[in-house]
Formats: structure tokens, sequence, C-alpha cells
């Protein structure tokens, strides 16, 4: 039996950062150029985990998203899918989305455990580690 390699979708996953945000355009071009499909997710989408997310799937329309911290701040951010920093693919997107104006707080690339995380835990994971090294809410 031939052991199957599944390659990583290529994608990026898009928090509180719409069309209207300075630098949108940016991201934008930058995702073109990759070959990234940009994927807005939105708060119905919270319980998801971010495999399902970047493997396309959508939250189901009746359930309600889950509950947040009442205090939770939750930053723009940006979830990488299928870049690698081996080979600085990773690093040049994000040098050109920085370069292309778009101020996104909150950057992480999709992992093995990332995967299983739901989107609102790894949210909250990356808004506390900001707010841990001093970044501002």
């Amino acid at each position: 039996m031939k052991a199957r390699i599944e390659k990583e979708p290529r994608c990026v996953l898009v928090w509180n950062f719409g069309p209207e945000a300075p630098g949108y355009g940016a991201l934008e071009l930058a995702a073109r150029r990759f070959r990234l499909r940009l994927r807005p997710v939105s708060p119905a989408e919270l319980g998801l985990t971010i495999g399902a997310l970047c493997a396309g799937r959508h939250a189901p329309a009746a359930p309600a998203a889950p509950a947040l911290p009442r205090d939770a701040v939750l930053l723009p951010a940006i979830v990488i899918s299928g870049l690698s920093p081996r080979d600085g693919d990773l690093h040049q997107f994000l040098d050109e989305v920085r370069r292309g104006g778009a101020v996104i707080p909150l950057r992480a690339m999709v992992t093995p455990t990332s995967k299983g995380w739901t989107l609102g835990a790894l949210l909250q994971e990356l808004n506390a580690e900001h707010k841990a090294l001093g970044g501002q809410p």
C-alpha cells in the first residue's frame, strides 16, 4: 500500500480584517502571488477547527457562535496554511503584506497541533500571547 502525503491547503484565514481596512489590497495581491486562497472567517465559525476552515468547511446555519469571554479583545489576525518558513515563502509573503500597509497584529501558521484547535481557541491564545509580550490591544 502506498503512503499518501497530503499537502496542506494553501489558504489564509482572515479574522477581523476586511476590504475597508488599510492594506487589505496588499493582502489580496500577496495571496494571489503566492497562490493562497483568502478565507474571511466570521464569528459563526469560531467553533470550527482550523483544519476544517482551511479545508473550506463553513459553520452550519443553525448553531450560535460559541461564547467568548466578555473582555476578549480579538485583534485582526491571519492564519496561514501551505507556506513554509524553510524556503522563505512565509517570510516573503508576510513582508509583502507589511510593505503594502496592512497592519495585522496577530499572525500564525497552521501546524499539526493547531489544525485541531477551534478558531476561537486559537484567537484567544494569540491575543493572550500578544498581550503578554506587551502588544497594544
